[in-house]
């Protein structure tokens, strides 16, 4: 036996036993059972396998594809992201369900769309007769086929121009949907937002990344059988990945899948998108007739579903707060308030909440968070960190993960520090990365262990701290139990903040006190400041509340730039966004400060990290690790050894760039 794949029902761990390590396509762990060729593959292959050359080659033109259509469809009138997108997405629709009906064909099934209507009766007309066939035969016959609840498709094409369309059609037909092994519509959707400026603004609508939506659906787990809701559907990404999920769980058999396709997936969303959902649900096997196009906060529901899956556009405004029972027009709290009503007694939930529904303290956002718990067993928090929506936001958000019925005793923290990917804003997205907690969190999954990553809260701490729910709010006190508080009257460290003199009096500036700044510390070289840009006269630090602080004093920065650490070379006074960290007694070292303070989890962090600032109260409520004199030493020691190697690496590029440069210089310009 060479392969080993362990289920429990939710998950799917996949090893390779002959090297110990986790089955991968293209880097990124398997977690649903193989088809038979890709099992094949693995035992020829080895534990990493790479997508085939033919499908990356065809996903690559699929993209190139799309950009040539954002292009043409720019010239022809269509606003950016959802206008073009929903106008690309008729079109390749057609071009998928072509496929989908040869490929039937070719297995001895009955065609349901008929020939003449598909994309060969159309593709190679002249560009003029193309687009009334479109419009006059194919577009007709689609509407009286799939427009049962809500208009799916539109009678005529938004494109007017004949030579739009004709370059459009000759991009796609040169490709062959159905073996790229791509999500095509989610391929395209994902491009035309990053591609859109107004989208994300507008909409407040952010495409869930497909291995977020992948945990979630695992996380929850509906079951056939199940109803499943998103009030929020977009393109229909939970949607779709939770029919796949169910699919896989029952036999093919007649009347399971008219229940899977009738009864089984409902879905609302107040944008066009509603109609690109019905085609996704076409396509992977219909269940579109329950996708509605409406605002689902105007419409309450009251115990209609089992499963709720949704990640709700942030921010956004409302006028129905009051059939929820609050009084504001911030449609967080009601939307997570309209997901608990949903819900069915028994029912569960997996929800992308945006951080500040969590913490802040608005009075709307303390009573959603007191009724989920009172309400709900909420079994998670799966804390996100800000570049999983990259390229869209830089959001912090979170996972929830409840279940309705029983009031909420302990909650489970995981905190997603690396899911995979690069944390990169590039506008391209992000490329896959080696670092991943998300296995680790499957597989903590069914006891809700303790690890450097999670942690459990009872309800009266959590109750006790105001209902929040982030995970900073309690990561000090509970990832980490035998680390001591660095600073307040049980802390090792006082904690001293700066000022800054009036700077409009020149007379308090220019004089012999050194005078320290972020600035500073980020021109430092090495770990020593010695020297500062501005520096203080007498009078400057009599009519200020600026503090001397004493020659080898670590220096945090904590406002803004959080996390920035120096070790004073000489005394020096700070402003207020310097904490300088000095040790009560001596059972720290400055320099293992120095080392530890920037690597440890801080309070504040993730808000410093949108824009907003730390504070003294907090950063004395961090918590660190107290070695040993002797085993700080070593670690310091050790510490020192990398960074030389990082000086040493530097000095190597540097000197290899100027070679490049004379090289050039002597050859190239020759």
């Amino acid at each position: 036996m060479d392969l080993v794949f362990v289920a429990d029902g939710s998950f799917v761990e996949a090893h390779d036993l002959r090297d110990g390590r986790r089955l991968q396509i293209d880097g990124e762990d398997i977690t649903t059972l193989l088809s038979e060729r890709d099992v094949l593959r693995f035992l020829d292959q080895g534990s990493t396998i790479r997508t085939p050359e033919v499908v990356r080659h065809t996903k690559q033109e699929l993209i190139n594809a799309f950009g040539a259509a954002n292009d043409l469809l720019r010239k022809e009138g269509l606003r950016e992201g959802l206008e073009r997108f929903t106008e690309f997405s008729n079109l390749l629709f057609l071009k998928l369900i072509s496929e989908i009906e040869e490929d039937r064909e070719a297995n001895g099934e009955e065609r349901i769309l008929e020939k003449r209507y598909c994309w060969d009766a159309f593709k190679d007309k002249p560009a003029q007769e193309m687009l009334d066939y479109i419009n006059d035969t194919v577009l007709p016959r689609l509407v009286r086929n799939y427009n049962h609840t809500s208009d799916v498709f539109q009678t005529k094409l938004a494109i007017t121009t004949p030579k739009t369309l004709k370059q459009i059609v000759d991009r796609l037909s040169k490709l062959h949907l159905l073996n790229t092994e791509s999500d095509i519509k989610g391929d395209a959707f994902e491009y035309f937002l990053k591609n859109s400026i107004s989208v994300g603004n507008d909409l407040g609508e952010y495409f869930t990344p497909r291995h977020i939506v992948k945990l979630a659906v695992d996380l929850v787990d509906p079951l056939f059988e199940e109803t499943i809701y998103d009030p929020t559907c977009g393109t229909g990404g939970f949607l779709i990945q939770a029919f796949r999920h169910v699919k896989g769980k029952v036999k093919n058999t007649p009347e399971n899948l008219r229940f899977l396709k009738e009864d089984t997936i409902f879905g609302r969303e107040i944008t066009a998108t509603a109609k690109v959902a019905k085609m996704n649900m076409i396509i992977i096997g219909d269940g579109h007739n329950n996708i509605v196009q409406m605002d689902s906060l105007s419409k309450p529901l009251k115990e209609e579903y089992d499963v709720v899956l949704a990640n709700f556009p942030f921010s956004q405004k409302t006028d129905y707060a009051g059939l929820y029972g609050y009084e504001t027009d911030n449609a967080n709290p009601v939307f997570l308030q309209l997901i608990i009503d949903a819900l069915k007694p028994g029912g569960r939930a997996g929800v992308v909440v945006p951080e500040g529904v969590l913490f802040d303290e608005a009075a709307p956002n303390v009573r959603v968070r007191k009724r989920l718990l009172e309400s709900c067993e909420l079994e998670a928090v799966v804390s996100l960190h800000e570049y999983v929506f990259r390229p869209y936001t830089g959001q912090p958000t979170s996972l929830l993960i409840f279940k309705k019925g029983k009031p909420t005793k302990s909650v489970w923290f995981f905190d997603v520090i690396n899911d995979g990917f690069e944390k990169s804003t590039r506008k391209t997205g992000r490329r896959a990365a080696k670092e991943n907690d998300l296995p680790l969190l499957r597989q903590l999954w069914s006891e809700r262990g303790n690890s450097d990553r999670s942690f459990s809260v009872g309800i009266d701490t959590i109750r006790e701290h105001g209902f929040k729910l982030t995970i900073d709010e309690f990561r000090d006190q509970f990832s980490n139990p035998e680390w001591v508080q660095l600073g307040g009257q049980e802390g090792v460290c006082d904690i001293v903040i700066g000022g800054t003199p009036d700077t409009s009096r020149r007379d308090y500036y220019g004089g012999e006190h050194l005078f320290a700044k972020i600035g500073d510390m980020t021109a430092c070289e090495g770990a020593v400041l010695h020297e500062t840009e501005e520096r203080l006269t007498n009078a400057g630090v009599e009519n200020s509340s600026v503090k001397l602080i004493g020659a080898g004093t670590v220096l945090l920065s904590f406002k803004l730039s959080l996390g920035k650490v120096a070790i004073t070379g000489a005394p020096m006074y700070t402003n207020e966004a310097i904490a300088a960290i000095i040790p009560k007694d001596g059972r720290i070292l400055p320099k293992f400060l120095y080392y530890v303070l920037p690597r440890i989890p801080m309070p504040g962090a993730r808000k410093a990290a949108k824009g907003q600032t730390s504070s003294k109260g907090r950063l004395e409520k961090a918590r660190i690790p107290l070695p040993t004199i002797a085993e700080q030493e070593a670690f310091i020691a050790k510490m020192e050894e990398y960074d030389e190697t990082v000086d040493r690496l530097r000095r190597e590029i540097a000197e290899t760039n100027l070679e490049a440069d004379e090289w050039f210089r002597a050859e190239a310009m020759s």
